[in-house]
C-alpha cells in the first residue's frame, strides 16, 4: 500500500499522542510503515543515558487509539510495559525535590 504525507502525519500525530500521555521526561520518536507492518523507534532518556527501543505496531489500532478508548488503553499498556526504563516527568520531578541544596 501506498502512504500519503497525510496519512504518514495522522500515524506520526497519534504515536505522539499516546507517547506523551505515558509521560516519558525526554524522548524521540520515528514511526514507519514496514513490508507488513508499522514499526516505532523510540529513543528515550534513561538512568544512565539513552536507550533505543523499536517495536512492530498494528497501524489501524494506533489509529484507532485518536477516538477509540479501548484501543487507547491497549496501546498505553503494552507501550508502557516495553518503555519502563524510560525516564518519566515524574522521576524527574521527584529527583529535583529529593535533592538538597548544599551550597
Amino acid at each position: 500500500m501506498v502512504w500519503s504525507g497525510a496519512d504518514l502525519q495522522r500515524v506520526t500525530d497519534a504515536a505522539g499522542a499516546l507517547l506523551e500521555e505515558l509521560g516519558l521526561d525526554a524522548y524521540l520518536f520515528a514511526i514507519e510503515p514496514r513490508e507488513d507492518d508499522w514499526e516505532l523507534k523510540l529513543e528515550c532518556a534513561f538512568k544512565d543515558g539513552w536507550q533505543t527501543v523499536t517495536l512492530p505496531v498494528d497501524v489501524e489500532l494506533l489509529l484507532a487509539s485518536r477516538t477509540d478508548n479501548a484501543a487507547r488503553a491497549r496501546l498505553l499498556q503494552s507501550w508502557s510495559c516495553r518503555f519502563t526504563a524510560c525516564l518519566k516527568s515524574a522521576d524527574r520531578e521527584s529527583n529535583a525535590e529529593g535533592a538538597v541544596d548544599t551550597a
